[in-house]
């Protein structure tokens, strides 16, 4: 990428840090400051999976990491958007976007990928490109990741058995996913390879348990 990309991405960077800044300083609401360290965790290792598959896949790299950047803006306020925090994330990201010298379709091209992410639902008018599909692919592989398996169980861990039993069921609901077609063949075999982690651990902490009897 170029000077101007490079600039544009590290305010973009700049502008979504602020916005937890000032969130946090103001109120967390139902928010912990661990919420937000994972969140903003989140987006950087979005970004990285983002741009490795948007080379891989020849797509625009920069629209793909200005998207992933801002894909959970909304999350760095003290409120919960559910289902639509990725069109508030789009609408809040649009008047800074528009200030960075992009043209009205980059704007609007990283604003739909943004805003369809969580749903595929946007609430404007845009094709569907391989840019969008890709900021979805690199959201749903870093959900799938190490350090999520191990918040996913950080409850349970002095409580075995029902560790064992959310383990148990949770590699059935693993396997499940394994049929889902992502939306780039560099994100699906990223996200593969996330279930495949997890699947293999849990199992293995399932077989232990079978061990962990009196002879």
């Amino acid at each position: 990428m170029d000077t101007q990309s490079l600039e544009r991405l590290r305010r973009i960077k700049d502008f979504v840090q602020a916005r937890r800044a000032q969130t946090e300083a103001r109120d967390r609401g139902q928010y912990t400051a661990f919420d937000y360290d994972y969140r903003w965790k989140h987006t950087l290792r979005v970004v990285q999976y983002g741009k490795r598959i948007a080379e891989a896949e020849h797509a625009d790299v920069e629209i793909v990491m200005a998207a992933c950047l801002l894909h959970d803006l909304s999350k760095f306020d003290s409120v919960e958007y559910g289902v639509e925090h990725g069109r508030v994330s789009a609408r809040l990201a649009r008047p800074f976007l528009e200030t960075l010298g992009y043209t009205p379709e980059q704007v609007d091209h990283i604003c739909f990928a943004v805003a369809v992410h969580v749903d595929d639902k946007a609430d404007f008018e845009h094709p569907v490109t391989l840019e969008t599909k890709i900021v979805n692919d690199a959201d749903n592989v870093d959900r799938f990741g190490a350090y999520r398996l191990l918040i996913h169980y950080r409850d349970q861990v002095e409580e075995y058995e029902q560790l064992i039993t959310k383990a148990e069921k949770r590699i059935q609901t693993l396997k499940r996913y394994l049929t889902e077609e992502l939306g780039t063949p560099t994100g699906e075999r990223l996200f593969r390879r996330q279930l495949d982690l997890q699947i293999n651990f849990l199992e293995r902490l399932v077989e232990d348990s079978k061990l962990t009897v009196e002879p």
